[in-house]
């Protein structure tokens, strides 16, 4: 019904449009022969700005490609003061992050996101990021200075790109070096001690032959969540990046770009308050290690030392934290207050009973009950964390880019790519109750997750002008794997045990696309893709003296290691009409194909789940991107879509052997559809205002276990989303100062528990609207040195971006809050160039 609602409302508005117009296409033609039309629109396209995406890799207006796409360009990440990739949320429709970390930021699109993630395996997401047109696992603060542009693609991808995907892509693209002599230095500083240097000089060596770019950033910032336990200030954003691009052309016809690039994070933990109790969860059943089950549950996989541990209440000493805390000096809880107080700060004095067999039993419902009350007193910025809680991530790439035009009519592309990203971290995901969590001694921060990638693609491009045809062939290889022996040495239920990951995966396919001009007009556009995918996983946990412990679900006998190995392949393909209407307005029709590859259950449950199969979608999609003569400028980019999925990889319970195990399965089906629409005008010159907005339906079609009930919108995905934006040059003569100011709203979302209604929780996080401005001063001293002001979430709205959602399972629901209000000024010293 919501759905009907928004497409006929959208195809109202879209028609009010076309009539302020005052065109059909043919008079649009027509005038355009005049000339004075043609000067109009191009005034009108120069005021409403445009920006060069690569889409269907090659360099195209954002508003000639047939496909749902959002761009922003490194200006306009500036002046939105984006700096970490999860505010992306913020501004694109159908695009939804969420995490359960800090230093994490999971990519949605249209209901589509990272999927299961199996023990011992790297998760194949639906969404692909990529970096200078190369995959890559990226996410946090450091990597988003000196962009040329970051471009949301929606729908399948796969034809056209490296990987193939489901859901979508999202394109980070660098600043190429020029052979200009240009450059800047900026120094920002705000609250939360926030301080921040950005430097990029470019210089030809040589003038048309060889160029490169330097380009860093160096940043820090105090956390805005503490622990009134340990003083630690949680969720900090620092990082040291760096940049350096070679570009070389020995003639007009060769061009070779690399690109070395770094990014280190050394961050503190995230600050996880928790938002809602429930004593009545049991975790009895458990045995060491955590099984599947629970990794699932949690949404995460072992590669972390978890301990898992209970406190039976027992009088302590250690007192309550504050006096004016509920139940503290007195009130409901009476001395549960003093027996949590022993769990929070370590089970000093408290009695440490092995889990095994029990449940969250070794907790009071009143010390569950006090926990919760001393949380909401402390607020959202304050948590009972006793932990040493960090996150640190090293990446370095190396990318090289050829492109040969052999004459005007072919083109050969070879992209080359190595990278690289280690991982070390620790965690609380049990709130202060400390129960599960993932610790190692002081003084030791191992790397504990590896991820190392090659990748090769080749590409041909080329175009037959008297036929009006234009296409691309190519080959995409990639292999990869942790780059370094993995093992973590895990504490749970009172026994120490060692635990090695390690997987192989390698992927290769062939892919053609094509556009054929069928008129000046009409357009019909395809390809197909041919994808073989082989995997290679195995998982071992053993004692110190070496035994092994680790036992098959299925015959209950110790396997050490287990093992996974499979093959899938798929066909995959795409095709697309489009008409224009006008000379800048066109509509558009595709059928998209995607897959995602399949993989295994480590140790396999029962013989028949040993393996999961690809993740398929069919997707439709009919869109409008126009540029209307209303007297102003304004532009309206719509696109309706439905996307059907089959054999949807969850996580389902089996009951093996007398104990209920957890596998991957093929075990639903659903139906995500809706619309996304963008607008901008520019009502009087040097006013530029935009907007947003998008509708999602995304439910399943059988119940399949927990994780997909019919009815039920999938997790994390807010049915509304929309946003506005404005942009105004103040008339002052001599003076080039700019307002900038925005506003998104992210309506609720429900979470991955669907239970949690039925004994008295909530099972939704609640929407949230962020505000935010700037202003900039350019050329304000002299000529180059530019002054900006900034904040962002300007009203200190408090909201939860993602965390633990699973009360009725966990027994606490941690929950990640976004950033508070951050504000800041910056001064930049720029030479050369703009």
């Amino acid at each position: 019904m919501h759905f009907r609602k928004a497409a006929r409302a959208t195809a109202s508005l879209l028609a009010l449009g076309i009539a302020f117009s005052g065109l059909d296409a043919t008079q649009a033609v027509a005038q355009n022969s005049t000339g004075t039309s043609a000067q109009s629109e191009a005034d009108g396209e120069s005021r409403l700005g445009d920006i060069v995406v690569t889409a269907r890799r090659r360099d195209e207006s954002l508003q000639s490609v047939p496909v749902s796409i959002t761009a922003l360009t490194g200006d306009a990440l500036a002046a939105k003061s984006i700096v970490s990739v999860d505010q992306l949320r913020n501004f694109a429709p159908s695009l939804n992050i969420s995490a359960q970390d800090r230093g994490e930021a999971t990519f949605y699109i249209r209901g589509q996101g990272p999927g299961v993630v199996g023990g011992g395996q790297r998760n194949f997401t639906s969404v692909a990021t990529y970096f200078a047109e190369v995959p890559t696992p990226i996410a946090g603060s450091g990597m988003l200075y000196d962009l040329s542009n970051v471009q949301v693609l929606k729908g399948p991808q796969g034809t056209l790109f490296g990987r193939n995907t489901t859901g979508g892509a999202v394109l980070f693209e660098p600043n190429k070096p020029t052979h200009n002599l240009e450059g800047y230095l900026k120094f920002s500083g705000g609250n939360y001690r926030y301080r921040e240097v950005e430097a990029v000089l470019n210089i030809p060596l040589i003038q048309d032959v060889l160029a490169v770019r330097l380009a860093g950033d160096v940043s820090r910032r105090r956390g805005y969540t503490t622990s009134v336990i340990t003083g630690e200030h949680l969720d900090s954003r620092n990082n040291d990046s760096y940049r350096v691009s070679l570009l070389f052309t020995p003639t007009p016809d060769i061009e070779n770009v690399t690109i070395v690039d770094s990014n280190f994070r050394d961050n503190t933990g995230s600050g996880l308050p928790i938002r809602q109790v429930y004593p009545g969860a049991i975790l009895g059943t458990l045995a060491n290690p955590i099984p599947e089950s629970v990794q699932t549950a949690l949404g995460i996989s072992l590669p972390s030392e978890f301990l898992l541990r209970v406190s039976t209440p027992a009088n302590s000493s250690i007192g309550c934290l504050s006096a004016a805390l509920p139940g503290c000096a007195s009130g409901p809880f009476g001395n549960a207050i003093a027996a949590f107080q022993a769990a929070a700060a370590g089970l000093q004095g408290g009695n440490l009973t092995t889990m095994q067999g029990l449940g969250l039993s070794g907790f009071t419902p009143e010390q569950f009950y006090a926990a919760l009350a001393q949380q909401q007193a402390l607020g959202p910025r304050k948590v009972l964390e006793s932990n040493y809680l960090f996150r640190r991530n090293r990446d370095l790439g190396v990318t090289n880019k050829t492109t040969a035009r052999i004459s005007d009519t072919i083109t050969l592309k070879n992209i080359f790519s190595y990278r690289r990203e280690r991982t070390a971290e620790t965690s609380n995901i049990s709130g202060p109750f400390n129960y599960i969590y993932s610790v190692y001694p002081a003084g030791e921060e191992p790397y504990v997750r590896g991820f190392e990638q090659f990748t090769e693609e080749f590409q041909v491009q080329g175009k037959m002008p008297d036929i009006g045809l234009e296409y691309v062939f190519g080959y995409y290889h990639e292999q990869a794997k942790p780059g370094f022996y993995q093992s973590y040495r895990s504490y749970g239920f009172g026994e120490i045990t060692n635990t090695s990951q390690d997987y192989r995966d390698k992927s290769d396919a062939v892919f053609g696309h094509g556009e054929l001009n069928i008129t000046s007009r009409l357009q019909i556009s395809g390809g197909l893709r041919y994808t073989w995918d082989s995997r290679k996983a195995s998982s071992t946990v053993t004692l110190d003296d070496g035994s092994c412990h680790q036992t098959d679900p299925e015959t209950k006998e110790l396997i050490c290691p287990a093992t996974g190995k499979a093959k899938f392949h798929a066909l995959t393909g795409d095709a697309t009409v489009q008409y224009k209407l006008t000379s800048r307005a066109l509509v558009y029709a595709s059928f998209r194909h995607g897959y995602k590859s399949g993989g295994f259950n480590l140790p396999a449950p029962t013989a028949d789940t040993k393996t999961f199969q690809p993740e398929k979608v069919n997707d439709i999609e009919v869109g409008l991107k126009a540029d209307w003569d209303i007297g102003v400028p304004l532009r309206t980019n719509l696109a309706l879509f439905r996307d059907k999925y089959s054999n949807i990889q969850i996580s389902l319970p089996l009951f093996v052997n007398g104990t209920t195990i957890s596998a991957v399965q093929n075990a639903a089906s659903a139906v995500n559809k809706g619309i996304e629409f963008e607008t901008t005008i520019v009502p009087v010159r040097g006013l530029n205002l935009s907007g947003y907005f998008s509708y999602l339906s995304a439910k399943c079609q059988v119940d399949a276990g927990t994780a997909c009930r019919v009815g039920r919108q999938i997790a994390y995905q807010p049915k509304w989303k929309w946003g506005v934006s404005g942009q105004y040059k103040l008339p002052i003569d001599g003076a080039d100062v700019t307002l900038n100011a925005d506003y998104s709203y992210t309506g609720k979302v429900t979470t991955p528990d669907p239970d949690a209604k039925a004994v008295g929780l909530s099972d939704t996080l609640p929407s949230y609207g962020i505000l935010g401005a700037r202003i900039e001063w350019a050329n304000a001293v002299a000529d180059g040195i530019d002054l900006s002001v900034f904040g962002t979430n300007l009203t200190n709205k408090t909201y939860i971006v993602g965390g633990y959602s699973i009360a009725s399972f966990l027994g606490v629901e941690p929950v990640l809050y976004g950033e508070p209000r951050m504000y800041g000024a910056s001064i930049r010293v720029r030479f050369g160039g703009k």
